[in-house]
């Protein structure tokens, strides 16, 4: 969804070849995140057979080599570079060459460094959102780019807290304070991007403050469902099985391309 969403606030959404663009950057973003999961198996594997939720995987009971995850996770690489020279625009390739040296990098150091892992994790996305201007054929949208940033690290906290939360002792309140305001700081800065000068004179309205409204309930409510679970669920599997948070984000949808394109 990050890579498309120049798409719809590029209005991009009627270029039939902005569309192949962005699905085959969406695509090869999905396979070098892949590559990404083989090496970080065959680094954890280890741990991961130490851990109940994690012991299970491929590489940790032996099912698939080392040698046989690192060799596949090189052929996706080369693939997915391959492809994306060849048919995408290079700004794709120069975001897709980004990602892969961070997540590289957080496999390996990143990760071991005390407040750089969801920072690390929260770039990630913004990379997406960048690779997707260029495939739409549109400039990268420096709000975009920030609003991403902000929210992603807010997930990404409220991982950390989570995962804390489901140990023997409560989340510390720092992480719930730092989650809230994070949160807080998305809603506020959608809300101003939606109405700044630049946002107006680009889509012609300022209606695009009521695709706030879902936006904000959104938040409030995987905000709630954080706090009540403690099963030690991830932001990714809160949202994906909360039918609340789903319709949100599909009504957020509707209205903004009923905004900008009715």
């Amino acid at each position: 969804m990050v890579v498309g969403a120049a798409l719809l606030f590029g209005h991009r959404a009627a270029d039939l070849h902005a569309w192949a663009n962005v699905l085959g950057t969406f695509l090869a973003f999905c396979a070098v995140s892949s590559a990404g999961y083989l090496v970080n198996d065959v680094v954890d594997r280890a741990a991961d057979r130490a851990r109940p939720t994690r012991a299970a995987r491929p590489v940790a009971t032996g099912e698939v080599s080392v040698r046989s995850a690192l060799f596949g996770a090189a052929a996706i690489y080369a693939a997915s570079f391959l492809a994306a020279a060849q048919w995408l625009p290079s700004g794709v390739l120069f975001a897709l060459a980004a990602y892969v040296t961070l997540t590289l990098l957080y496999t390996f150091v990143l990760r071991r460094v005390p407040g750089l892992a969801p920072v690390a994790v929260a770039a990630g996305f913004v990379l997406r959102a960048w690779g997707g201007a260029p495939a739409a054929g549109v400039a990268a949208s420096p709000w975009l780019l920030a609003l991403t940033g902000v929210l992603s690290l807010a997930l990404a906290v409220a991982k950390r807290e989570a995962d804390d939360r489901s140990g023997p002792a409560a989340a510390p309140s720092r992480l719930s304070r730092a989650t809230d305001a994070l949160l807080v700081l998305a809603a506020a800065g959608y809300l101003a991007w939606t109405q700044a000068p630049d946002t107006v004179a680009l889509h012609g309205t300022r209606a695009l403050a009521w695709t706030a409204v879902p936006v904000v309930l959104a938040l409030a409510r995987f905000r709630s469902r954080l706090r009540r679970d403690t099963t030690g669920q991830g932001p990714a599997e809160l949202v994906a099985r909360d039918p609340v948070v789903l319709g949100l984000g599909a009504l957020w949808v509707a209205l903004c391309a009923w905004v900008l394109y009715a």
